[in-house]
């Protein structure tokens, strides 16, 4: 009951998991895969993979679909999701983008492969296996060349994965949904560097009864050199820090590195930190120039 989207510290790279109206919004076909592992020192932490695909099919349509696969302990989420995105052309230098999600989700819980205190408990005798259920979302996109801003609720479902059953309200207040806030803008410091800096906030409230918000929040500012090189740091809530490099390989691929730690917290020197490692390829289109490294959203 408290499931939520993945945590991604190259969500720059990911806009389209969090908001489907990113869907599209580099006007070619681009695949990207993603692995992240938290606390690599600790057996069973939690390890995510992501592959995505998305690709214009009109002048303002676009689609997309991504597999998830997030694993913590015995606990394993799958995830198949499409995306569908419709941009206005409101003004030659504006554009608003309106995105759809549809997603099955399906928890697996291996009790049977646990080590137990008690071998004969019953309650491990059998695994856990959901069947697929459905989840929805929408966001909105607005960008022009030199910044961008999303607002978005990725999840309007909830899981009750045990008796196999959905539950939801169609309220929207924020003790039934999260919100997902996004923005960023893209700065000529020289002919040769780039600034990026861009937000990534969530925000809900646990009940009804108890109207303290919930937020999380990442700040993170990218330096881009000669369209090739980028290096950053982010800053998250729950006293976090990430440092972030990237690469252009070629014209069509893509990498990017993360790291990240908690910084006051004592049990770091256990838990090795969170990684991350991602991979972007963007099939040639002859019909068009390659979006410039101008672009706000993203070291692309």
């Amino acid at each position: 009951m408290a499931q939520q989207e993945a945590l991604y510290t190259h969500y720059m790279y990911n806009l389209m998991a969090v908001n489907p109206a990113y869907t599209g919004y580099e006007n070619q076909l681009t695949a990207t895969l993603l692995h992240r592992s938290q606390w690599i020192t600790i057996p069973g932490a939690p390890r995510n993979q992501t592959f995505s695909i998305q690709a214009p099919f009109g002048k303002n349509v676009s689609g997309g679909l991504s597999f998830v696969n997030d694993q913590s302990g015995p606990e394993r989420n799958v995830a198949i999701k499409a995306y569908y995105s419709y941009t206005i052309r409101s003004e030659e230098k504006l554009k608003i983008t309106f995105g759809l999600k549809a997603g099955l989700n399906m928890l697996q819980i291996g009790l049977t492969n646990l080590n137990l205190d008690n071998p004969i408990d019953p309650s491990f005798r059998k695994n856990i296996e959901s069947v697929f259920l459905p989840n929805f979302g929408f966001g909105i996109f607005a960008y022009t060349d030199q910044y961008y801003f999303g607002v978005s609720i990725p999840d309007l479902i909830q899981h009750d994965y045990l008796n196999n059953t959905i539950f939801s309200s169609s309220s929207l207040a924020l003790h039934s949904k999260k919100y997902y806030l996004i923005g960023g803008a893209s700065f000529s410091i020289t002919d040769r560097i780039l600034l990026k800096p861009s937000g990534f906030i969530g925000i809900n409230r646990s009940n009804e009864i108890n109207p303290h918000l919930l937020i999380e929040a990442d700040i993170s500012s990218m330096f881009i050199i000669d369209n090739k090189f980028a290096g950053g740091i982010m800053i998250r809530s729950q006293n976090a820090v990430a440092f972030l490099v990237g690469v252009i390989l070629t014209k069509e691929l893509e990498f990017g590195y993360s790291f990240d730690m908690l910084i006051t917290n004592k049990t770091n020197v256990y838990k090795g930190g969170g990684h991350e490692i991602i991979l972007k390829y963007n099939f040639k289109n002859n019909q068009r120039k390659r979006k410039d490294i101008t672009s706000c959203s993203a070291f692309q």
